[in-house]
């Protein structure tokens, strides 16, 4: 059984990389076009549209492996039961659930490869790739950690704690050196709106450092002709579900603590646990699958089917996601529901074909 397991999981191994590897170069080419677009705009070339596009591989890998897990899945037993393996398997007393077995030993290889990807390879390749195409795009230096956004124009340092819709920004501390990199003047601004190509400062308070001394001024409204706009703070900004888990949670708590809201934070957490249940899940709904429509002999209809499958999988999800932060329900229950759902279904169709 030892050897039967071994062929099967490597069987699935192959055709689900095969699969991604295909799928990853056709996104990948959909994204250089997308790219290509904005070549032109301030240092932003081929060269740095071909590097953005290599550089975010690892994430579109990760966000590819459950559709690639079913596509490989449909066609492994597709390949066993075009060769009469399946039948032969049977016939010798394998059962689906003995089956099911050899195809999660597999599973766990992929879920292992996944979890390399999306934890250690692809949050890092991202960050450097939004960094690099947001300075080729403007021209300035810019930088997205835990503590906010920073960047620097001239010889000013911006950081800026909370990014909100609507072009407006909470917590702005603005430092000016002068030529020889001395501090000259430190502001802080609790509320910011950008109006007409400008920034507009709430209460602020700014401290001047002069050779005779230290000023402090406070006032209600200023104007900030910064070359920093909400176009450049876009560019830098890592949609949640990119991050690491480690610095998701990292976040979440830093929200907490400053009372801002983590719904989205903690979607994308949730979302990065049951990732790997959403592989086992897409690799195991084609054994009743392909029973069920056992006259697609064909490859090309067996890939069709499991990205048609993956597809409506991914949009349920979303829509789940959704509906989560819309309705305000539990973040773990909207992001989980799918796939437990899915495989509870799984399970009782293997039950019922044992």
């Amino acid at each position: 059984m030892k050897i039967l397991d071994r062929y099967i999981a490597l069987t699935l191994i192959k055709v689900t990389l095969l699969a991604l590897f295909s799928l990853i170069l056709l996104f990948s080419f959909f994204a250089l076009i997308d790219q290509l677009d904005a070549t032109g705009r301030g240092n932003y070339g081929i060269w740095q549209a071909l590097t953005y596009v290599l550089l975010t591989v690892p994430r579109l890998a990760f966000e590819l492996f459950p559709i690639a897990a079913v596509i490989g899945s449909m066609t492994t037993l597709g390949m066993f039961s075009k060769s009469s393996e399946l039948a032969v398997l049977r016939t010798s007393g394998v059962s689906q659930l003995r089956f099911a077995w050899a195809l999660s030993k597999g599973t766990a290889v992929l879920v292992l490869l996944s979890l390399f990807v999306g934890e250690i390879v692809s949050p890092y390749t991202e960050e450097t790739a939004q960094q690099m195409r947001s300075v080729a795009l403007s021209g300035q230096i810019t930088l997205k950690s835990k503590y906010g956004f920073w960047s620097r124009d001239g010889h000013s340092f911006i950081n800026i704690r909370k990014i909100l819709p609507g072009d407006k920004v909470e917590g702005i501390y603005i430092y000016e050196f002068d030529d020889e990199d001395k501090l000259r003047t430190s502001t802080f601004a609790r509320r910011a709106e950008y109006k007409d190509e400008q920034w507009v400062l709430e209460d602020i308070r700014q401290t001047e450092i002069t050779d005779e001394g230290v000023n402090v001024n406070r006032m209600a409204h200023a104007t900030w002709d910064a070359l920093l706009s909400p176009d450049v703070i876009n560019l830098i900004i890592i949609k949640p579900q990119f991050l690491s888990f480690i610095g998701l949670y990292d976040y979440i708590k830093y929200l907490k603590i400053n009372g801002q809201s983590s719904v989205i934070y903690e979607q994308a957490i949730w979302s990065k646990i049951i990732n790997p249940l959403t592989i086992l899940v897409m690799v195991l709904i084609a054994i009743p699958l392909v029973k069920t429509y056992s006259r697609m002999t064909g490859v090309g209809q067996r890939v069709f089917f499991g990205c048609l499958i993956g597809i409506v999988f991914h949009i349920s999800s979303q829509i789940a996601g959704h509906m989560g932060v819309v309705y305000n329900f539990n973040p773990a229950l909207s992001v989980t529901f799918p796939s437990v759902f899915m495989l509870s279904i799984i399970i009782w169709l293997l039950r019922k074909m044992v």
